[in-house]
Formats: C-alpha cells, sequence, structure tokens
C-alpha cells in the first residue's frame, strides 16, 4: 500500500510539473517587453546563445591575427542541453533598458571580450554594443542598432566552410540555453 501511494504522489508531482511548464511555455508576449525579458532572463547566468532551427551550435568565435575575434556560428555540433559554442554573460543597463553581449576570452591574461557593432569580440566594454532582446514564439530575436542577429554559410580562405553571424533584416530566433 505504500508504494501505491508513493506512486500516485510522485504521479500527481509529474503531472503538476507538466502544466506548470506548458503554463510557462505558452505565455504570451505582452506590451511591456522589456520588463518582461528583464524577468525572464537571469543575468547572473552565462548562456549559450543558440539559433532555434539548430540548437545543437552555439556563437562561437574565430581567432583571426589581424583583427578580434569574429563572431561564428559552431561549426560543431553537440546536445540540445549543452550546445557547441562558448558561454555569454547578458548584461541588461538599467538606462537605456537594453543588453550588452560579452564573454571571458579563453587565455590567460587577456581581458573580457564584448560583442560590438561589427560582431567582433574585442576587449572594449565602451565599443559593445546594445541589443534589444524580445521574447517570440521558440525563443528570442537579438537586435542591435544595424539589424537583427542572423546567421549564413561562407567560404573563409583560412578556415573553409563557416557559418558567419551579421547583422540583417530577417527576424530570426535565438535560443538562451544555460550554461552549466
Amino acid at each position: 500500500m505504500k508504494i501505491k501511494g508513493v506512486l500516485i504522489s510522485l504521479l500527481v508531482l509529474v503531472i503538476s510539473l507538466g502544466f506548470l511548464a506548458t503554463e510557462k511555455a505558452s505565455a504570451s508576449v505582452s506590451s511591456n517587453l522589456v520588463n518582461e525579458v528583464g524577468d525572464r532572463i537571469d543575468t547572473s547566468k552565462n548562456y549559450y546563445i543558440v539559433p532555434a532551427d539548430s540548437p545543437t551550435r552555439g556563437l562561437s568565435y574565430l581567432e583571426s591575427f589581424n583583427f578580434f575575434p569574429s563572431l561564428v556560428v559552431s561549426s560543431r555540433s553537440n546536445t540540445v542541453e549543452n550546445p557547441s559554442g562558448i558561454p555569454m554573460k547578458l548584461y541588461f543597463s538599467e538606462e537605456n533598458k537594453k543588453y550588452r553581449i560579452g564573454t571571458l576570452y579563453p587565455m590567460p591574461g587577456l581581458p573580457y571580450y564584448w560583442v560590438d557593432s561589427h560582431l567582433y569580440l574585442g576587449p572594449g566594454e565602451e565599443d559593445a554594443v546594445y541589443w534589444t532582446i524580445t521574447p517570440v514564439e521558440g525563443g528570442y530575436t537579438l537586435q542591435a542598432e544595424g539589424g537583427y542577429l542572423d546567421y549564413k554559410e561562407a567560404e573563409s580562405h583560412k578556415y573553409g566552410p563557416i557559418t558567419r553571424a551579421y547583422l540583417g533584416k530577417k527576424e530570426v530566433v535565438w535560443k538562451l540555453v544555460p550554461a552549466s
């Protein structure tokens, strides 16, 4: 009898959690998007920023000897829970109600790097581009002054085929996957 009671309790818990997740997933977009996004995104966490239609490949960078590293979508694929790419941190500005995106540069002694308006990772926080992050069905759109964060296949003479990030007119949906 005790086992039956435990199983019923477990079933009730699982069903309750399922309804809770459904409510969160079907939340509508409110007219006050900045506050809603501010409430949803935990800026104390690092995230993999992944295209919704390619959720195993997150934003990463290509190193360059002549320029700062450029933003790309990782060519490697991993899992949805732990996508390839580099963890990034979102910094919310109370002043303009937008976000900046930064990441620790993986080489010892080098500073924190920020995504700039040309989609390079540079050491100057003052050059970081501000992003409007808007919740949409399936994730978020990320918009800077020059357009929406998008990506396309390209050919690099040094690296071969790559998936380059760029600012475009198309509203591409991105997901924020918490990094562990």
